[in-house]
């Protein structure tokens, strides 16, 4: 998937004839680039595997995957590979609303305590455990075709599902805290498209920031309060993403992998794979066997 530098914000559509924005997605591959919007998003991934992308945090995900993403919280879902055929496009659920959606004030009802809550934990992104995921996705699946008074209740009773839920998981860590100004789409988003682009080889930390306008230093500094991580620990995350992939899916050695990623030594690859995935590749390779 390409990210284009100047796709900072997306305009979510909106109508008069609904308070909430429902949409269905079918493709060869998620389309989105790293983005963010005012609207606080609900997505359920029905087909399609690849790695996350919320604020700074880093997963794979799968069929199954349901995330609530908070306002202006930068997001992007990333494929491993487009599908060749369309019984294997990616397909996802998503739904948009705000705070406001409603009407003024209905979100301070006290009926509502648990629900703001909820919403106040999803500025950092909120993954749902499989139970409460189970749970939610048949409503979630069936408000797409509803419209009028059964649709807004339909998504009421999302709410109280999700709100009651179980062992959900935040996924942005509690410091990151974009501070997204006209530029901070452009120049993460090229950023981010040099790193995608390059990783495999030598990552040129001069020509990311000649592309942002900025000095290396300055740059640097600048990615790090944007993203929360340095560029080198963002590079290191891609390429251990990808060599996670190739060490499911292929059975090349786990130097060739290495080398394929990026890196130019075995023993640095084995370190940072450890301190990013929580294991060696090897036991990695051991655990998605068969």
């Amino acid at each position: 998937m390409q990210r284009s530098p100047t796709a900072k914000f997306e305009l979510v559509p909106k109508c008069d004839e609904w308070s909430f924005n429902v949409r269905e997605f079918r493709l060869p591959a998620f389309s989105s680039p790293w983005h963010f919007h005012p609207e606080i998003e609900l997505t359920f991934i029905e087909r399609g595997t690849g790695r996350r992308y919320v604020g700074d945090s880093i997963a794979t995900f799968g069929p199954g995957d349901l995330v609530l993403i908070g306002a202006n919280l930068p997001h992007v879902w990333r494929n491993d590979a487009p599908a060749r055929i369309r019984a294997d496009y990616a397909h996802s659920v998503v739904v948009h609303f705000t705070e406001e959606s409603f009407g003024t004030g209905f979100m301070r009802c006290p009926e509502l305590q648990a629900v703001r809550k909820l919403l106040a934990r999803a500025r950092r992104g909120i993954k749902f455990d499989p139970r409460t995921s189970d749970a939610a996705i048949p409503g979630l699946m069936e408000m797409k075709n509803l419209t009028g008074l059964p649709r807004l209740i339909r998504l009421l009773e999302l709410f109280q599902i999700l709100a009651s839920g179980g062992s959900s998981k935040l996924l942005s860590s509690a410091g990151f805290a974009p501070q997204l100004d006209q530029f901070a789409g452009e120049r993460v988003n090229s950023a981010h498209q040099y790193v995608f682009r390059n990783f495999a080889g030598r990552i040129d930390h001069e020509a990311m920031a000649r592309n942002a306008g900025m000095s290396s230093s300055a740059f640097s500094r600048y990615f790090r309060r944007m993203t929360g991580r340095t560029v080198s620990e963002f590079v290191n995350e891609v390429r251990i993403g990808h060599a996670c992939r190739m060490l499911i899916e292929t059975d090349r050695t786990i130097a060739e992998v290495a080398f394929a990623s990026g890196f130019e030594s075995l023993s640095n690859f084995n370190r940072r794979f450890r301190d990013i995935a929580g294991t060696s590749p090897r036991e990695f390779r051991q655990r998605h066997e068969g």
